[in-house]
């Protein structure tokens, strides 16, 4: 210990081993040691450290940028990537137009661009209608001043900015995933992406009313907010869906007007949806005869149901929904009490006596936000009932370990009391220990 304290008793040689050498090499030097270096911790640290991987601010010699540069500036942008920074991490950077505009742009793996506009002034949200158009240019004769994007996310756009943003689209060619979100203003929405378009989120636009959508390969759509009107053409077969609307849009719902939309589910695989809009927007779908007979949701593997409570008349128009569901393996509920409660829809007959079904593949009911645990165990005794049906109950408990439910026999429960007359068995829960099946993975739309 004497001699490692001794050897660092100069001043002087403290400083030539503190002082950062590494940082003051140009980026280009950077660039090329970190093409042939193997991309450990080391090497992340040497780019991070020195800026090569995220430009903080981006101006013109301290004065602001030019709108019409727009365009030619992420173009830069965008081919400068592979050029600068060979290994391909994500890179930051901000640009300041006139009028405080700016904009922050970010650059990831896999060609995926972010564009985020909420920074600097913001007007007061004007409402607007928003017309893309992705994929439709003639790439076999197209010009060289076109960008190779795979994931673009917007955010924030407004009125005075969806212009602007339209035309940079334009020269975006084979676009596969689309995220718009946090345009207060934004009403309408058209997107139209014939060829490769295979996603599309748009999430947090409070004002949004219409939606309609053109996408021949379109297999994912995820929306949240407040129901909109969706009109689609050509979008058949959407395999992952995400319907988290909270509340209706508007003051008079037409369920007729979202066939369409039933019909482009009908194949999914993964489906968010809340209680309120089967009772008020599929159920009356459902429940013609016809469909009755022969509507299925034959692929439907993973479904997060989302309602405001778990009372017996929520429990029965779930279990009115599951009946299409055959082939469902998951069950993810999820209570939120902020939800849009729909009043007891007990004069539908077809709600409240729920005929017998089956489903055979589902392994396992995840809950959460359960306020008793008596309502879970009603859950799992309706499921024995109806569905002849006993998956593993797992319930999600915040800051707390998961716990699974287990029906014990009576001769064990010897002394101990249920909390409602209404259950026929006795129950425990126990924590629950690691999975190794892979039964109780996270659902893919869950955060």
């Amino acid at each position: 210990m004497e001699q490692e304290s001794n050897s660092f008793t100069d001043d002087s040689t403290r400083s030539e081993i503190d002082e950062d050498y590494i940082s003051k090499l140009p980026d280009e030097i950077l660039g090329k040691i970190l093409s042939i270096h193997p991309l450990d911790s080391g090497s992340k640290a040497v780019a991070v450290f020195t800026g090569l991987l995220n430009r903080p601010c981006i101006k013109n010699g301290g004065t602001p940028l030019k709108i019409q540069d727009f365009e030619s500036l992420i173009g830069d942008f965008l081919d400068s990537f592979d050029e600068n920074y060979p290994l391909k991490m994500p890179r930051k950077a901000e640009f300041h137009f006139s009028n405080d505009f700016i904009i922050t742009a970010s650059l990831g793996l896999n060609k995926k661009l972010n564009l985020d506009f909420s920074k600097g002034n913001q007007e007061f949200p004007r409402q607007f209608g928003w017309e893309i158009v992705l994929n439709t240019m003639d790439f076999a004769h197209s010009s060289p001043n076109l960008f190779s994007v795979k994931t673009l996310k917007l955010t924030s756009v407004n009125y005075s900015r969806c212009e602007l943003v339209s035309s940079l689209i334009n020269k975006f060619r084979y676009v596969e995933s689309l995220i718009i979100e946090k345009c207060d203003g934004l009403r309408s929405l058209r997107v139209e992406g014939l060829a490769k378009l295979q996603s599309l989120s748009v999430s947090d636009c409070v004002n949004l009313k219409s939606v309609y959508l053109e996408a021949l390969e379109l297999k994912s759509l995820r929306s949240n907010g407040f129901l909109c009107w969706f009109s689609l053409e050509n979008v058949m077969y959407l395999k992952d869906v995400k319907l988290d609307f909270k509340g209706p849009g508007f003051n008079y719902l037409n369920p007729g007007l979202y066939n369409p939309l039933l019909r482009a589910i009908r194949d999914v695989n993964v489906l968010t949806l809340h209680g309120w809009m089967f009772k008020e927007v599929f159920g009356p779908l459902l429940s013609s005869e016809q469909n009755e007979q022969h509507f299925k949701f034959s692929q439907l593997e993973e479904l997060w149901w989302i309602d405001s409570c778990m009372e017996d008349d929520n429990i029965n128009s779930l279990f009115h929904f599951l009946k299409f569901c055959t082939s469902l393996k998951r069950l993810f509920i999820s209570i939120d009490t902020q939800s849009y409660p729909v009043p007891c829809i007990g004069e539908h007959e077809s709600y409240t006596k729920v005929q017998k079904g089956r489903m055979r593949k589902l392994k396992v009911v995840k809950v959460e936000g359960f306020e008793k645990e008596v309502d879970i165990m009603l859950l799992n005794e309706h499921l024995m009932e109806v569905f002849d049906v006993e998956p593993r109950i797992v319930e999600v408990r915040k800051g707390k370990q998961s716990r699974c439910l287990l029906r014990i026999p009576k001769r064990q429960a010897v002394g101990k009391t249920t909390e409602s007359s209404k259950l026929k068995f006795s129950y425990k829960f126990v924590e629950e220990v690691e999975d190794k099946t892979g039964l109780c993975s996270k659902h893919p739309h869950m955060p």
